[in-house]
């Protein structure tokens, strides 16, 4: 399915859900905020969130150091 992720657009091979696109692109779970057309996705629903042709998502990536 088609996505756009962090502004641009990405070909979903997965079955669709928030945690299937972060292991596809590589985004560590526990790091990461996500948001979906807008809309903060929580953590425990990461597996649970199915996305759709055309969704925008946004994931965000933290990390340490200082």
């Amino acid at each position: 399915m088609r996505l756009r992720v962090n502004g641009e657009e990405h070909q979903h091979a997965g079955g669709g859900t928030v945690q299937e696109l972060l292991a596809e692109i590589g985004a560590e779970g526990n790091r990461v905020a996500v948001m979906v057309n807008d809309a903060i996705v929580p953590k425990a629903e990461f597996g649970r969130v199915r996305l759709r042709e055309g969704d925008r998502v946004e994931v965000l990536a933290f990390m340490g150091g200082g």
